[in-house]
């Protein structure tokens, strides 16, 4: 399955500066070797280049973004309501049959009620699929007459992820795909592909990419310098809020983004991702082969605010 990234506490840093990237590529190896697994690192400092360390995965090997897909997607979206091809108060029924009262907003911020993940059923059958299960998923939503849960509250669900994936091709008129390979990605100079495993949960979980890659897309459309989060956003506590397939939290003049990803199928493939840009303009990404539980994924984020942060 894939874990559910919600109300993450840390990423509050507001301390002094890093020390340098090899210290934080020494608390994530450090991680690592406290979980028994193998990982790839992208790190970029203010005043550095970028530096992708191999922590047991190969630095130039596309890897499992796992829900840091999400981000694609998102983007893919703000994109085509910049062009006028979609606006965010608009109904998805405008676009998708069905799913009354839910906007584009409220998928892309998952406050469209919709609580269930069909996703959770069905994808340990789709590993190794090619084909973009968007529709199946759309369609056993349909089955059950989503939403079934308050609008307006903030419920992590895949679902959102895959409905969206439908609207993008109808505002469109084109694959969600090639639409999200042109608009989202082509404007940060990088490129990803489906992935061979988990494919199948391309919208919302199944790109692949190289870290690298990732952390460039992330610097290009994510701004820690700006204050005010672009685009729709939902509150979930302790002053983050979540928006375009990031969670996010103003320090400083700034902002922090950050989310988790991770693909565990026992057995199958299982793996693990993380990104996160901090105010002072540092940006991380790591990718590694373990699947792990949510305090573990603390842990790990952890770790990295204390070697970007040590005077914590």
């Amino acid at each position: 399955m894939i874990l559910r990234a919600a109300a993450v506490l840390f990423c509050m840093a507001q301390g002094a500066s890093a020390q340098t990237s090899d210290d934080v590529a020494q608390a994530v190896q450090n991680w690592l070797t406290d979980h028994s697994a193998h990982g790839v690192i992208a790190i970029k400092s203010p005043d550095a280049a970028l530096e992708v360390v191999d922590l047991g995965l190969p630095a130039d090997q596309a890897v499992e973004l796992a829900s840091l897909s999400k981000a694609i997607t998102a983007i893919c979206t703000a994109t085509l309501v910049d062009e006028g091809l979609l606006a965010w108060v608009d109904p998805v029924s405008d676009y998708v049959d069905g799913f009354k009262g839910i906007t584009i907003a409220d998928l892309v911020t998952h406050q469209s009620g919709v609580a269930q993940d069909a996703t959770q059923t069905y994808m340990s059958a789709w590993l190794g699929d090619p084909q973009h299960r968007a529709p199946d998923v759309v369609a056993e939503m349909r089955k059950r007459g989503a939403p079934t849960g308050p609008q307006g509250n903030y419920a992590y669900s895949n679902d959102n992820y895959a409905l969206l994936a439908l609207v993008i091709e109808a505002a469109a008129q084109q694959s969600y795909q090639d639409t999200c390979q042109t608009r989202a990605l082509a404007p940060a100079g990088v490129t990803a592909v489906p992935s061979g495993q988990s494919g199948a949960f391309l919208a919302w979980g199944g790109w692949s990419m190289r870290v690298g890659d990732y952390l460039w897309f992330h610097d290009h459309w994510f701004d820690t310098a700006q204050a005010d989060f672009q685009g729709p956003k939902a509150a979930i506590g302790g002053g983050a809020v979540y928006g375009l397939g990031m969670l996010s939290r103003t320090m400083q003049g700034g902002s922090n983004y950050w989310h988790f990803g991770a693909l565990c199928f026992p057995g199958g493939l299982n793996a693990g991702s993380f990104a996160v840009a901090f105010h002072n303009a540092w940006r991380v990404v790591v990718a590694y082969d373990r699947c792990v539980d949510w305090p573990d994924m603390v842990e790990l984020d952890a770790a990295i605010v204390k070697a970007v942060f040590p005077d914590l």
